[in-house]
């Protein structure tokens, strides 16, 4: 069912830092035990960006109710001529604009809108295309994207910045006696610092929250959740 997505998930990796995000999972998901909030953890996600070690992904339920069946036929493509439409807002976008921004053919944008319309994402006109319900198609709250490392520190912010592209929130995570005036100074302002101890997990910087979807990435992680769900019904 995913196939025509081709989401794919790099091996786990036994050691020392699998050992610190399994840890920090076990501890951290406890948080979302008592709200209404539903919560699926990808870890080794090939992004469009890197490998993030860890994605948590809040989501609202729309029920098998608000997937039609033909939103499992959209490729990388239709989601991405989708994000577009979506950063438009209720006015939409004209064909004709669309071509010229994105540089498809006709041929390929025209057969991509006639899906996102049959899987009931768009309405277009044949000039105008403009998203439906946007809260309902795009149903995830939060992606918190975390990037885990021993000592390596520099390559973990690196990498987090990336993750910024696609994730409402990033953080690195850290064990807790690495984090020194060095790593405080060096982070960019809108990433965040989770640091683990055996005391336990302590979330040392807050990130800054950033508008969903941050790219087409974001849009395909909802559908991954999407089609989940829709297949356990």
């Amino acid at each position: 069912m995913l196939n025509n997505l081709r989401l794919n998930f790099r091996k786990e990796k036994e050691g020392p830092e699998n050992d610190l995000v399994n840890i920090f999972l076990d501890g951290y998901l406890q948080k979302f035990d008592d709200n209404d909030l539903n919560v699926t953890v990808l870890k080794e996600l090939y992004a469009e960006v890197g490998i993030p070690d860890i994605l948590i992904v809040v989501w609202e339920d729309i029920g098998k109710s608000g997937w039609p069946p033909k939103r499992n036929k959209l490729d990388r493509t239709d989601i991405k001529i989708l994000h577009h439409i979506s950063l438009k807002g209720k006015k939409g976008i004209r064909l004709g604009r669309m071509l010229k921004q994105l540089g498809y053919s006709d041929k390929v944008a025209l057969r991509c809108l006639k899906r996102l319309n049959d899987a009931e994402l768009i309405s277009f006109n044949g000039e105008t295309a403009r998203i439906k319900n946007f809260e309902r198609s795009f149903f995830v709250r939060e992606i918190i994207s975390i990037e885990a490392k021993l000592n390596d520190w520099k390559n973990a912010l690196r990498q987090a910045e990336l993750n910024q592209n696609f994730s409402s929130h990033s953080y690195i995570l850290l064990p807790d006696n690495t984090v020194n005036q060095n790593v405080l100074s060096a982070k960019p302002s809108n990433l965040g610092i989770l640091t683990q101890s055996k005391s336990g997990t302590k979330l040392k910087v807050r990130a800054k929250k950033a508008k969903l979807p941050g790219s087409y990435f974001s849009w395909l992680i909802n559908e991954y959740i999407g089609r989940e769900i829709a297949a356990s019904i």
